[in-house]
């Protein structure tokens, strides 16, 4: 007989507990500050105990392995990107306003330092392989899961358009192209790029009046 996973066999579900709460958000806030400056492979269990200020035994008893901890860390993005989409409004009265509205839910996920961890962890476990089929299945669980919501947020963009072949997946990846590079224009310290106060926002109007007349010709021949 196969034994179990040892990722999967020792990891406990989340718990309601207040005072196991602030435990498992500390070395999972830790898990990802360590990746941001660290990397992946160095942001290693005890580098990631130090900074949550907890043993290895703790993180074990909450999490199991560092594999798993990981795994906690993509579906803790994933519960955040839950409740950017709840809360998102996309209601314009034109394309272009929706458009700007939908280029602003997805930079409070996609826009954010701590997506570059849950990127580097989904790419690293992803290519690792050694990495364990239950824990793809869980990546892909939350890949689904993510996928979903985005459907929600493309189709309150673009309404009937959103039937149009590729048109969908094309804006995604364009809006969430746009958002990742103005992050890393901010992240990295060795460009040449000078920030400017307003430049982020002047921009995301700009894309918006750029993609604006296609996607209302497109709209308007869906709803004919």
């Amino acid at each position: 007989m196969t034994a179990p996973n040892r990722a999967t066999r020792s990891r406990r579900p989340p718990t309601t507990d207040p005072s196991e709460q602030a435990t498992r958000r500390a070395v999972i806030d830790a898990a990802v500050a360590s990746i941001l400056e660290r990397g992946f492979y160095r942001a290693s269990s005890n580098e990631i105990t130090r900074r949550a200020g907890v043993t290895w035994g703790v993180i074990q008893h909450y999490f199991g392995t560092r594999e798993s901890l990981m795994l906690a860390v993509l579906e803790d993005g994933a519960r955040r990107f839950d409740d950017v989409v709840e809360h998102g409004v996309i209601d314009g009265d034109t394309v272009a306003e929706r458009v700007a509205q939908l280029l602003d839910v997805l930079a409070e996920h996609y826009g954010t330092q701590d997506y570059l961890a849950y990127m580097q962890i989904a790419l690293n476990m992803d290519h690792d392989p050694t990495t364990s089929a239950e824990v793809r299945s869980t990546l892909q669980q939350v890949a689904r899961r993510s996928a979903e919501q985005l459907r929600t947020l493309i189709r309150a963009t673009l309404g009937p358009a959103t039937s149009v072949p590729d048109l969908a997946t094309t804006v995604f990846l364009a809006l969430r192209g746009f958002v990742l590079s103005q992050l890393l224009l901010d992240t990295m310290t060795y460009d040449t790029v000078v920030p400017e106060s307003d430049r982020v926002a002047r921009q995301r109007r700009l894309l918006g009046k750029m993609l604006a007349p296609y996607l209302e010709d497109v709209v308007r021949n869906a709803n004919t």
